[in-house]
């Protein structure tokens, strides 16, 4: 069937197969051969853009002459493989990458149309306001500036001093691991935003300038140099498409990798900078690493986006164009799902099919997932504008491509009908899965809280008096008797207030005698009141000097960190010193999330189950629920410094073990009842969870709150200062 025959049947391919191409003189094609398969490289020198098709696609480009139309080239060929479906895709490729045109009128209008809306589409996704790009200059004449000096990064003896920084930053971070996650604590606070921001520019500028360096080396050019802009958040990039001239694909992959190379190699000599120094030097050199190594590899590094790694993913899996073919392979079968329209019949070679449609599927859940973070992470950090920003570019993202897909099914131009049946179930069962997630679902009845476990009816011993520690009578662990004297402490200036004062004392008693003798009475009244405010002023002295040795205040054992090191510290008044507990007798003190307090209150008296580490689980009772918040951490095991689940922040005041802290937000406590032979099994300092029953919420509700919880905490967590 001609394709004058098949458009008087409505067929919608009829006006691409009926189309009479003439591609543009200025194309260059280049065939290769990778792997014992050939393809073949477009380069569009006008635009500075590069196309890798197969060598079924380059046949068919290859017969148009500006004579035939599209469906007559293919049936000329003569291929079972070049079909009508293959010359329409072909067709549609050829227009929409503007490597070709027509004279003909009527395809002329078609094609003009098509490039309007093209242009249409990239003019609005330019616009979106969470994401967009700008052109800025060209950098050859930078480049070749620095090329000598800079090419020697890419040379066989800089690589081993690379490997060998690496093994060693490497090294670092697995022995210091714990005290990175307390160097990040205040990370934004002060400046330390402005100085994150200049450290990511610099190395935004370092990490391009290395793609571009290594594309000069291997003979390529960088014409264009720019920004792009991801929430707000500057990212550079550079132009080197000019890469895929090379024949190499290892070349192409050190090209793409170059970035990360160097910025890696940055992040590792920070990291043992950082390790090896203390104060502001430490500090910046932390900040360094951070920028230089997590998001390099949360966004170069990560294949799902169309950077550095999706490159290197590409060369390596030897499949050209893998994000278009793959994600146009799974929206086209998505579609076919929605809205019931035939899918169009596969083109990706059966070599690549299962690599294309497997990254498709993951790079379309990857979008609709960095999607949702964006728009949760817009409306934590610009909690009104940022919403609005958010919405436009959820706008942009998802309901452009919608949009397009109403046009092409349902609108006035729709080329591929809809079937009424399947849009009714799939627009059911979408509605009916949003409304079974926020309305009818409910989030897990049953909720979390961190629990540790301590002993009961203990007791923290503080200094009454100020003073110097002189001697410790027993050990962490002692056992010790009501009475027992525990710490001696030694302040001689107290002392000598005692004994000068009781010599006040005495000398004001006498005094008064004297002015009794001598009838002089008024004087005497005088000097009782003042021997009074000395014998009350004595007797607080007296008790102070009495408060130096402290005692054992029950029967029980005494546990204290570093006791052996206390002998010869100062200590304040009101200073911790140590603990003292009574043996077996232990409890589960839980922290509780402000927004659980109301569940946790419903559960008092009832059984809920408790999983302690290297415990079997066992059911307690909530005894008490204390009324008050507060930012003291429960237990410093439940903190994030020590491997607990609770970020913390420093609170400004230092002890003799290092920096205190706080929560960052209040929380309630709550105790549960132990039976003896469990409390027996227990030690204090054991994490674990408490299980209670909440009230009624939908998951979507749950799950966005608990992601803007998350986020604003770890903000809140990086914005303190240490």
């Amino acid at each position: 069937m001609n394709a004058a025959a098949m458009q008087s049947m409505g067929d919608p391919n009829a006006q691409w197969l009926g189309a009479v191409l003439t591609l543009r003189k200025e194309l260059r094609f280049e065939t290769r051969t990778q792997q014992g398969k050939s393809f073949v490289i477009v380069e569009d020198p006008v635009r500075n853009k590069f196309f890798q098709i197969g060598t079924r696609e380059f046949s068919l480009i290859s017969a148009i002459d500006g004579s035939r139309t599209m469906g007559e080239l293919a049936a000329d060929i003569g291929d079972d493989s070049i079909g009508e479906s293959f010359a329409v895709q072909v067709c549609q490729w050829l227009i929409q990458s503007n490597l070709a045109y027509s004279d003909a009128m009527d395809s002329s209008k078609r094609i003009n149309a098509q490039a309007q809306s093209i242009a249409k589409a990239g003019l609005i996704g330019k616009l979106n306001p969470v994401s967009f790009k700008v052109k800025l200059f060209n950098p050859t004449k930078a480049l070749d500036a620095i090329f000598p000096v800079a090419r020697l990064a890419f040379l066989k003896p800089f690589f081993v001093v690379w490997c060998l920084v690496t093994a060693i930053g490497l090294k670092t971070i697995w022995a210091h691991w714990d005290a990175m996650g307390g160097a990040s604590t205040g990370i934004l606070s002060g400046y330390g935003w402005a100085w994150l921001l200049a450290f990511w520019l610099v190395l935004k500028i370092v990490h391009e300038a290395a793609h571009g360096i290594a594309c000069r080396k291997y003979g390529g050019e960088v014409p264009e140099a720019g920004v792009l802009m991801l929430l707000f958040t500057p990212m550079a990039y550079v132009n080197v498409t000019s890469m895929w001239r090379f024949s190499s694909r290892w070349h192409r992959i050190v090209v793409a990798a170059a970035g990360m190379y160097v910025e890696l190699f940055i992040s590792f000599i920070s990291v043992i900078v950082w390790s090896q120094t203390e104060g502001i030097v430490a500090d910046t050199a932390f900040q360094l690493f951070i920028m230089s190594s997590v998001t390099t590899i949360l966004f170069n590094a990560n294949p799902l986006m169309r950077f550095d790694g999706y490159f290197i993913l590409s060369d390596l899996l030897g499949v050209a164009n893998l994000y278009p073919k793959g994600t146009r392979w799974f929206g086209d079968r998505l579609k076919s799902v929605i809205f019931g329209t035939p899918p169009t019949p596969n083109v990706i070679p059966r070599g690549e099919f299962w690599r294309c449609s497997i990254y498709g599927s993951m790079a379309f859940f990857w979008k609709l997932l960095i999607s949702i973070s964006l728009t949760i992470g817009a409306s934590v950090l610009l909690p009104n504008f940022g919403v609005f920003l958010a919405a436009i570019g959820a706008a942009m993202w998802i309901g452009m491509p919608l949009y397009q897909q109403y046009q092409q099914t349902i609108g006035n131009k729709a080329k591929h009908p809809v079937s009424p049946k399947r849009l009714a179930i799939s627009g059911c069962t979408i509605a009916a899965i949003a409304g079974l997630l926020f309305f009818v679902l409910g989030a897990p009845a049953t909720k979390s809280a961190p629990a540790v476990v301590q002993f009961a009816n203990e007791t923290i011993l503080r200094a009454d008096s100020p003073g110097f520690i002189d001697e410790v009578f027993v050990e962490s662990g002692s056992q010790v008797k009501q009475g027992d004297l525990l710490v001696r402490l030694r302040n001689q200036e107290l002392l000598d207030e005692v004994t000068a004062l009781a010599c006040d004392v005495d000398e004001s008693c006498i005094q008064i005698r004297i002015h009794q003798q001598a009838d002089e009475l008024g004087l005497a009244r005088v000097e009782e009141e003042h021997l009074a405010g000395l014998r009350k002023q004595l007797a607080e002295k007296t008790k102070m000097a009495q408060s130096l040795e402290i005692r054992a205040p029950f029967d029980g054992f005494v546990f204290q960190r570093k006791l052996h090191n206390m002998q010869g510290q100062f200590v304040e008044q009101g200073d911790p010193m140590l603990n003292v507990a009574r043996h077996r007798s232990k409890e589960v003190i839980v922290s509780i999330d402000q927004r659980d307090l109301d569940s946790v209150k419903e559960n008092q008296g009832q059984e809920l189950r408790v999983m302690i580490s290297g415990m079997p689980v066992f059911r307690s009772r909530f005894t008490r629920v204390n009324p008050r918040a507060t930012t003291t951490p429960t237990h410093p095991s439940l903190c994030a410094f020590a491997g607990g689940p609770l970020p913390v922040k420093a609170s400004g005041s230092e002890s003799e073990d290092g920096p205190s802290f706080e929560l960052l937000s209040p929380r309630f406590t709550a105790e549960l009842s132990l039976e003896d032979d469990i409390s027996q099994s227990l030690h204090s300092g054991q994490r674990g969870l408490a299980f209670f029953k909440t009230g009624r919420q939908s998951m979507g509700s749950y799950l966005y709150l608990a992601s803007c919880e998350w986020l604003r905490n770890k903000i809140e967590l990086a914005m303190q200062v240490h």
